[in-house]
C-alpha cells in the first residue's frame, strides 16, 4: 500500500469512533429525559464538560517508546539482582556474627566455670544486659521505623 492510502484508510476509523462516541451520548441524552429535573441539570453539566475536555495524557507518555521499556525492565532486572545480593551478604554476616557469639559463649563456660563461678555469672549478666539493651533498641528501632512509614 502507498502512504496516501493507509493515511485516508486512517482517517475513517477515527470518524467511526467519533460517531459511536456521539452515538452513545446521544443514547444517555435521550435516558436523561426520564430523571428528576436536579438530577437532570447535573448530568447534562457532566456530560457537557466531558464533551469539552479531551483526555490529558502526559507528553513524556507520547515519547516513550519500546527502547525505554525494555531498558526500565533492565533496569529493574539490575536492581533485584543487586537486592537479592545486598541480603545474601547480610544472611551470611549475621551468620559468621551469630556463630562468633556462641563460640565466645562457649569459651567463657569451658575455661570460666570450672576456675571462678561467681566471674562466670557476673560476665553473664552483664552480656544478658547488653542483649537484652541492643535487643529492646532494635526492636524500638523496627517500631519507629514501621509507625513513620
Amino acid at each position: 500500500m502507498s502512504e496516501p492510502e493507509s493515511q485516508s484508510e486512517k482517517k475513517p476509523d477515527i470518524k467511526k469512533t467519533e460517531d459511536l462516541e456521539s452515538g452513545d451520548l446521544e443514547a444517555i441524552s435521550s435516558e436523561l429525559e426520564n430523571l428528576p429535573p436536579d438530577v437532570k441539570r447535573f448530568m447534562q453539566a457532566t456530560l457537557s464538560m466531558q464533551r469539552i475536555s479531551k483526555p490529558l495524557v502526559s507528553p513524556i507518555l507520547e515519547k516513550v517508546n519500546e527502547n525505554h521499556i525494555s531498558k526500565i525492565l533492565e533496569i529493574a532486572e539490575k536492581e533485584d539482582e543487586r537486592l537479592f545480593a545486598d541480603t545474601q551478604s547480610a544472611r551470611k554476616y549475621t551468620l559468621i556474627n551469630t556463630i562468633l557469639i556462641l563460640v565466645f559463649f562457649g569459651f567463657l563456660t569451658v575455661f570460666l566455670v570450672n576456675k571462678d563461678i561467681a566471674v562466670y555469672q557476673e560476665i553473664l549478666k552483664i552480656i544478658i544486659i547488653f542483649g537484652g539493651g541492643l535487643g529492646s533498641g532494635f526492636g524500638l528501632k523496627g517500631y519507629l521505623d514501621r509507625k513513620n512509614k
